[in-house]
């Protein structure tokens, strides 16, 4: 009647917040107009877009934050590449 289940959820709040990230380096790596932010466990994202399917990007930092306004200017604490490897 009763399962252990702890395990699945950690690894279903990982995916939710690599989804996050993934969202905020395409919206960064495309330009998208946006504010963004990211603290640990903690993205926001006002503006932006989700990442198409096969976006591979990813953010290799914890923290960091970013505005990217229209006329492609951007502002950001993050100096990475959005590689997956």
């Amino acid at each position: 009647m009763f399962t252990d289940d702890s395990h699945a959820q950690p690894a279903a709040q990982r995916k939710v917040a690599n989804q996050r990230l993934r969202a905020i380096a395409y919206s960064l790596d495309c330009l998208i107009p946006g504010f963004y932010l990211w603290l640990g466990p903690i993205q926001l994202r006002f503006g932006g877009s989700l990442p198409e399917p096969d976006y591979p990007g990813i953010i290799h930092s914890t923290v960091g934050c970013a505005l990217v306004l229209p006329g492609y200017r951007i502002f950001s604490t993050y100096q990475g590449d959005y590689d997956p490897g």
